[in-house]
């Protein structure tokens, strides 16, 4: 006996379809008509009555068309009515004795076929399948190979790795060489499925996809989902099926939709027109009533994670939503409400249906689907939404539940209490007990939190007034160098970078407002502790003098220069301070310290990332500590000017838009100017110089302590503390200081040069606190690129704003 497949046939190619067995000489034409039969049937009651009479005249290719043909019949029939069926059970006995004598087509159709099979398993034969094909293997051809992957990712085989590796060597020389747009959907998906797709043999598949001229929607839709899934991004194959699906968009179904924009908000690829092109077509095609819950959510869920608000998608899906909402399960429920949440569009109706579905059964959420939906309330709009029973209801199941609670659950519940009472004016009942039982497991580390999460609860236990906890939990847990590793990996400096740089922005920023010198000096000394660079661990101590000079305590102080003499930690910012005591020569007045304090003698082997995000900034403070002259501040902006031209780029609104602010300030005559975005302090000191001559204030707003380190330093050098305050802390918090200092109307005129999708919360805030006077003027840096569409669109429609776009 010989086969009639080969791989040298195959490459060869050959008419007709490969044979299914091997076989002496040709079929039979009553052979050939049963396959024919068999084929017809679309009932799986009619075809196993034809198997029952047919079956004593089947050959091994009749048995496997038989198998073939059960998942197509209509509705896709159990098995399970038909488990005595005396035709099912004689099939099944002919699967066993025919996979010795199947070629690779017949071993993947099937396999294919088992794995389509509703309620019935028979593990000796996938076994027994799967051992033939591993031995026949080069002479699979793609669409074989295709099919085997399929079957392992549906069966969720995933320990053999003999198989997959196999596989993997097959589709890179015949799928990615010769295959079918399908045959690659269909091997990417089942990879990526399976979790073990590798990034060369998908770049290989993404290079056979771009080769393909047929594209059909549902295998893009999969191609897609398998590349997202397993995050392999392929920017110009993306951008190809993006125009493909744009142009056929008409005919995907209601799954390929989902699928399609959830692999490309995966990936975070942003393709502002497939998604308004997808939005528009599940609109008005209806297909959106088709949708399942879960398709729903994930559509719902992509927008939010490209941040599209397409109203009219959302809106026509809240109609879904109170329709459908006894469907949808607790995943459905979280991702919906997050989507929502994300896209901040007012959505009090579809949050008061979810509530209904989601209360009495929160116990069967897993916790970070609970912690989502808590998530999702406290950020929706409108704000009434945080009033929400869940939250009363959540409480009362967490208590018994802390010592079972991970440290992400943990940072999440403390933070999403801490927001909730902010929303609400008051605390959660019975959320006071909870916090303080997930204090003590932090206390007594039984809890251990990532970098993201301690900064998550010091702020939260900050805005819970709870500044004694937060401290605490700092002192007792982070200080010292034990700043515990970054939660994510793979994060960019869009990321918080490191917890440090929020835990210490708002312990410092209480700490200045509680005038508690102390504390912020021993906060400012682990700063410096943390930092390898030796520039940077002066302007950390720079920071510490400061606050000793401005409360008035000398002899603090002066002890702070003998640790910084003795450990020759100072520079030209240090003896202009150093002068305000009344030393002209600190090297020659001052005496070196004794001992050397243990926060400012300990130091890092090498520089950390949290210090790497930082070295533009580092160097823009070297240079200007270098270059520039005490209390000349031309000479600190002409320095900063000189690293932005002469090394790297740097964010500060310098040239033609210095001389805007300029005109504006001389035009207005500011007393108050209030600046988002502090950076290295470049612009503030530039508005100072002018405000100066007729006692005018500035006051700019720092997130990231670093940063604001940086500019205090430039500013003291630049001469201008008396005229300049760096405020640190985010904008929602910060803001609120500067009122509690200046009061309602106080401010003058405004400078935003912070994110600029922030641009209109920040200035809706300042309106609702009243802050703004009544003709201050408000400056707005890269509306139009990077952009700030919305902040645009609102001050160029509201009658109180006068616009002009430069």
């Amino acid at each position: 006996m010989s086969s009639f497949y080969s791989s040298a046939i195959w490459q060869q190619g050959k008419k007709g379809p490969p044979p299914i067995f091997t076989s002496i000489g040709v079929r039979h034409p009553n052979q050939v008509q049963l396959d024919l039969l068999l084929r017809e049937q679309d009932n799986l009651l009619g075809l196993l009555n034809l198997v029952g009479q047919e079956i004593e005249h089947f050959d091994a290719g009749n048995t496997v068309i038989a198998v073939a043909q059960i998942p197509k019949c209509n509705g896709e029939q159990s098995l399970l009515p038909f488990s005595n069926h005396g035709a099912w059970l004689e099939l099944q006995k002919r699967m066993h004795s025919s996979v010795c004598r199947l070629e690779p087509r017949g071993l993947s159709m099937l396999a294919y076929a088992y794995a389509r099979l509703k309620d019935w398993e028979d593990p000796p034969l996938i076994a027994a399948v799967l051992e033939r094909s591993l031995l026949r293997m080069s002479d699979f051809g793609p669409t074989d190979a295709a099919k085997l992957a399929w079957t392992l990712a549906k069966l969720q085989i995933r320990d053999r790795g003999d198989l997959w590796a196999a596989l993997s060597r097959e589709a890179a020389k015949k799928i990615c060489n010769s295959g079918r747009f399908i045959d690659i959907s269909m091997t990417a998906w089942a990879f990526a499925k399976a979790g073990v797709a590798e990034r060369v043999l998908f770049g290989q598949l993404a290079t056979a996809a771009m080769e393909c001229t047929e594209l059909p929607p549902h295998t893009i839709a999969n191609l897609c989902w398998a590349f997202a899934k397993s995050k392999n991004h392929n920017p110009p194959l993306f951008e190809l099926l993006a125009k493909k699906s744009i142009e056929t968009h008409r005919e995907f179904d209601r799954q390929s939709v989902s699928n399609l924009v959830w692999a490309y908000a995966t990936l975070d690829n942003c393709h502002e027109e497939l998604f308004a092109v997808f939005a528009t077509y599940t609109i008005e095609s209806g297909l959106w009533r088709e949708f399942s819950p879960q398709m729903t959510s994930n559509l719902l869920w992509a927008y939010g994670k490209v941040n599209i608000s397409h109203m009219k998608l959302f809106d026509t899906f809240a109609e879904y939503i109170s329709i459908n909402i006894e469907r949808f399960d607790n995943q459905n429920i979280a991702n919906t409400a997050w989507a929502y949440a994300t896209t901040q569009l007012p959505s009090q109706e579809v949050f008061d249906i979810l509530t209904r579905r989601a209360r009495g059964r929160l116990e069967t959420f897993r916790m970070d689907e609970l912690c989502g939906l808590m998530w999702a309330y406290v950020r929706a709009k409108p704000v009434s939404v945080a009033w929400s029973p869940i939250f009363e209801e959540a409480v009362e199941l967490l208590l018994p539940k802390v010592s079972t609670l991970d440290p992400q659950s943990v940072a999440n519940v403390i933070w999403i209490l801490a927001t909730c009472q902010q929303l609400r004016g008051q605390a959660v009942p019975g959320s006071r007990e909870l916090v303080d039982r997930l204090m003590v497991a932090l206390l007594d580390m039984r809890v251990r939190l990532d970098s993201e999460g301690a900064a998550q609860v010091v702020w939260s236990l900050w805005r819970m007034d709870r500044f004694h906890d937060s401290w605490t939990l700092f002192v007792r847990t982070l200080s010292d160098g034990r700043h515990p590793e970054h939660g994510k990996t793979g994060y960019t400096k869009k990321h918080a970078v490191d917890g440090r740089q929020r835990y210490y922005q708002t312990l410092l920023m209480e700490t200045e407002k509680r005038g508690d010198v102390q504390k912020q000096v021993f906060l400012w000394k682990q700063m410096a502790a943390d930092f390898y660079s030796r520039n940077l661990r002066t302007a950390c101590l720079n920071c510490a003098l400061m606050a000793l000079l401005n409360a008035g305590d000398a002899e603090g102080a002066r002890e702070m220069l003998r640790q910084c003499v003795r450990t020759r930690l100072y520079n030209q910012v240090t003896e202009s301070l150093a002068a305000r005591l009344g030393y002209q020569n600190m090297e020659a007045e001052i005496q070196p310290a004794e001992l050397v304090d243990i926060s400012i003698r300990r130091r890092p082997p090498c520089q950390s990332r949290y210090e790497d995000f930082h070295y533009k900034e580092a160097g823009v403070l070297e240079t200007v500590v270098r270059e520039a002259k005490a209390g000349d501040a031309k000479s600190v902006h002409a320095a900063i000017e000189n690293v932005g031209l002469k090394e790297v780029w740097l964010k500060v609104a310098g040239g033609e838009k210095a001389a805007v602010i300029d005109n504006v300030i001389t035009r207005q005559r500011p007393k108050l100017i209030l600046e988002f975005g502090t950076y290295v302090g470049y612009t503030s000191t530039r508005m100072a110089l002018q405000v100066a001559a007729w006692g005018g204030k500035v006051v700019t707003m720092e997130m990231d302590p670093v940063n604001a380190t940086i500019a205090r330093n430039h500013i003291q050098m630049a001469g201008l503390s008396h005229v300049v305050t760096v405020q640190l802390g985010h904008s929602d918090d910060a803001v609120q200081m500067v009122l509690e200092k200046y009061g309602e109307r106080s401010v003058d005129m405004v400078f935003m040069d912070q994110r600029g999708t922030a641009f209109h919360d920040d200035l809706q805030n300042l309106e609702k606190i009243n802050l703004l006077a009544d003709n201050a003027v408000v400056v707005a840096d890269n509306v139009l690129k990077p952009g700030a569409p919305y902040h645009v669109w609102r001050i160029s429609t509201l009658p109180h704003y006068k616009t002009d776009i430069i």
